[in-house]
C-alpha cells in the first residue's frame, strides 16, 4: 500500500491512542471496489449505447417527424385563425380587467369619502365591492386561488394562456 504509519517505539506506544494500520487493507479493498464499480458501469453504458443505436436513431427520426408535423399544423388556416381569436380574447380580457380595477378604485374612493360611515362600515363596503367584482370575473376555483395569493403577499406571476391567466391580469 502507500505510506504506512511509522511503527512507534516503546515510549511512543504508550502515547499512541489507536493503531490504524488495519485500515490499509480496507482502504485497498475500497479503492479496488470503486475501480470495479466505475469500469463495470462504463462497460454497461457502452453496451447499451452500442446495442441501441438503431432504436435511438428511430426515436430521433420520430421526434423530428413529430416536430415537422406540429409545425405544419401550426401554419394551417384553422390554427392561425384560432391564434388570432386567442389574441383578441386576451386583449378584451385585459381591457375588461382594467375597467374593473378602475371601477373598484373609484367606488372605493367614494366609500372612503363617506363621512357618515364608520371605519368598520367602510371596510365592510370595500370587502363587498371587492367580492362582487371577483364574483363577476372569476370562477370559484380562481377566487380561492386569488385569495390565497393575495393573503401570501406580493407574488410575481408569469406565463399566460392558462385557465388562471385572468389572475395575472389583475395586476398581482
Amino acid at each position: 500500500m502507500t505510506d504506512r504509519l511509522p511503527i512507534p517505539s516503546q515510549s511512543q506506544q504508550s502515547k499512541q491512542i489507536v493503531n490504524l494500520n488495519y485500515l490499509d487493507r480496507e482502504a485497498a479493498l475500497f479503492k479496488h471496489s470503486k475501480q470495479t464499480l466505475n469500469s463495470n458501469a462504463e462497460e454497461i453504458q457502452t453496451a447499451i449505447e452500442n446495442n441501441t443505436k438503431q432504436e435511438v436513431k428511430e426515436v430521433e427520426d420520430a421526434i423530428k417527424r413529430l416536430n415537422q408535423k406540429v409545425e405544419s399544423i401550426m401554419k394551417t388556416k384553422y390554427v392561425t385563425e384560432r391564434q388570432q381569436q386567442i389574441e383578441q380574447a386576451q386583449i378584451q380580457m385585459m381591457k375588461s380587467m382594467k375597467e374593473a380595477k378602475e371601477t373598484f378604485f373609484k367606488v372605493r374612493e367614494v366609500i372612503r369619502n363617506k363621512e357618515n360611515l364608520s371605519e368598520e362600515e367602510k371596510r365592510q363596503y370595500e370587502d363587498k365591492l371587492f367580492n362582487k367584482i371577483l364574483d363577476k370575473f372569476l370562477t370559484e376555483e380562481e377566487k380561492n386561488l386569488f385569495t390565497k395569493i393575495i393573503s401570501a403577499g406580493p407574488i410575481l406571476m408569469l406565463g399566460g394562456g392558462s385557465r388562471n391567466s385572468s389572475l395575472k391580469m389583475l395586476g398581482i
